[in-house]
């Protein structure tokens, strides 16, 4: 036997309000409600090396897509996209925790030509706790800038 249309309509409409209201009243006790002076910012990784990847003067005058290989140590991951959607972004590696020095490689490909190929050792990082002062998750932030020259420079945290 069929059901109406209207009838599944309006069904599939009670259902998704309930849960967006359940997901509401969940997330209002999650994020606002404070637990031991620790706040929670959304959903995160359980810390580790997080390397931000500046790419805006190698993408510049790359018109296509681009494939991107990004590597912390022996992790590496592939992105594929347009040259102009991301020319920053970020990699973490839970597995390396207060890490002394992090080698990180930069791969750029453009219609399979290789458009920046460099690898780096970073040994100045930036310690953040998202969640408060002595609440983990904890990340060590480096960054490093991709130059036209071909070369991969780290910044200095502020």
């Amino acid at each position: 036997m069929a059901t109406p249309a209207v009838g599944v309509r309006v069904l599939v409409a009670l259902l998704l309000g309930a849960c967006l209201l359940g997901a509401c009243l969940v997330g209002w006790v999650v994020f606002f409600l404070p637990s031991g002076g620790c706040r929670l910012v959304g959903f995160m990784p359980d810390g580790g090396t997080t390397v931000g990847f500046d790419l805006r003067k190698v993408l510049a005058n790359v018109p296509g897509p681009v494939v991107v290989w990004a590597c912390l140590e022996e992790n590496c991951v592939r992105h594929i996209g347009s040259s102009y959607r991301w020319t920053y972004f970020y990699e973490t590696n839970a597995a390396l925790t207060d890490p002394e020095t992090v080698d990180v490689r930069l791969v750029v490909r453009d219609r399979g030509r290789v458009v920046f190929d460099q690898a780096t050792r970073l040994d100045q990082f930036d310690e953040s706790q998202p969640n408060g002062p002595g609440c983990e998750p904890t990340f060590f932030n480096g960054e490093v800038l991709a130059t036209p020259e071909g070369d991969l420079i780290q910044l200095i945290p502020q």
